[in-house]
């Protein structure tokens, strides 16, 4: 009797240790711990915006942008002390500016990198050579290279991942897309024939404009417009005075900074007097590092574009 008692309890404690493990590794499962990871989710394995899987050992303490883009994405993230180093392109927040700089934004310094010992490092697709460099030093880098509007939500929600920082990403595209959707619900409806003709300029010398494919085609027909280049045969073509004074277009936007001409200088142009935006008064300057620069104040952009295109509905 004493050994089938002791066979029982036997029986009852591997059912039991069976029952607990099997809860332990669904705990596991559900809060992302399982198969080596720590409490905060790390190591982990992030796929990055070319597809490259990009191991991170542990939450990154020391982050380096490459790119004001995503410098920026990354104070919006709450992550403003573990920046250790950006570019001298790195303008905003006014935060950014007092960092430890890292180079150019196309020739970032390798040897700053690698002294300022980052555990993680966000670039772009132009950073190629810097990215082979530092995969072979094992510095984890992962390239941010949204090109539409729904991909800059996506690659914010990728840093946030690499980043520890998913809550402060979740909420932060929730915010955006809440943004947006009031823009599309404001530009609901509208006829094609009523929407406004929008030429956009880059440049003035030569005339250049944004086409199809860029941030600003993306912004101007979300905000209820058509764009006056949105059929050229490149992403930011070259136009005539003479183009855009056939043309007539309704509205004119003009981006500003880096050492362009003054808005005031577009009503002088020989013969654009008579264009329709300029005898209405409707041109407009935007900032131009928040218009084409793939981060969250792209929202702010398609808010100012709509207000311009459509104050009517705008109110």
């Amino acid at each position: 009797m004493d050994r089938k008692r002791v066979l029982w309890a036997l029986v009852v404690v591997l059912l039991v240790v069976g029952l607990l493990s099997g809860c332990l590794r669904q705990a596991a499962r559900d809060t992302g711990t399982n198969q080596g990871q720590g409490a905060e989710g790390f190591p982990k394995t992030v796929v990055d915006d070319l597809g490259r899987g990009v191991v991170i050992e542990k939450k990154p303490e020391r982050v380096i942008s490459l790119a004001p883009s995503n410098t920026e994405i990354l104070f919006a993230l709450d992550l403003e002390d573990e920046i250790v180093g950006v570019t001298e392109y790195c303008n905003y927040p006014e935060e950014a500016l007092e960092k430890e700089k890292v180079g150019g934004f196309s020739d970032p310094n390798l040897e700053k990198l690698i002294e300022l010992e980052p555990d993680l490092v966000l670039a772009t697709s132009m950073h190629q050579k810097t990215v082979e460099e530092l995969e072979k030093l094992q510095v984890p880098v992962i390239v941010v290279n949204p090109s539409t509007l729904s991909e800059i939500l996506e690659s914010i929600k990728m840093v946030g991942s690499a980043t520890g920082q998913e809550e402060s990403a979740r909420r932060l595209v929730a915010e955006m897309k809440k943004r947006i959707a009031a823009i599309q619900e404001k530009t609901k409806g509208i006829r094609e024939e009523d929407k406004p003709l929008v030429y956009y300029e880059l440049y003035d010398d030569p005339l250049m404009s944004a086409g199809p494919g860029s941030f600003v085609d993306s912004l101007i027909k979300m905000a209820g417009g058509i764009n006056l280049a949105g059929e050229a045969q490149t992403r930011y073509p070259k136009l005539s005075l003479e183009e855009v004074i056939d043309r007539n277009p309704d509205v004119i936007i003009h981006q500003y900074g880096h050492g362009s001409k003054s808005m005031g200088r577009i009503a002088d142009r020989p013969g654009w007097e008579n264009i329709k935006a300029v005898k209405d008064g409707r041109i407009y300057g935007v900032d131009q590092d928040m218009v084409n620069r793939p981060g969250p104040r792209i929202v702010d952009a398609l808010e100012q574009f709509f207000q311009y295109i459509h104050p009517e509905r705008a109110k």
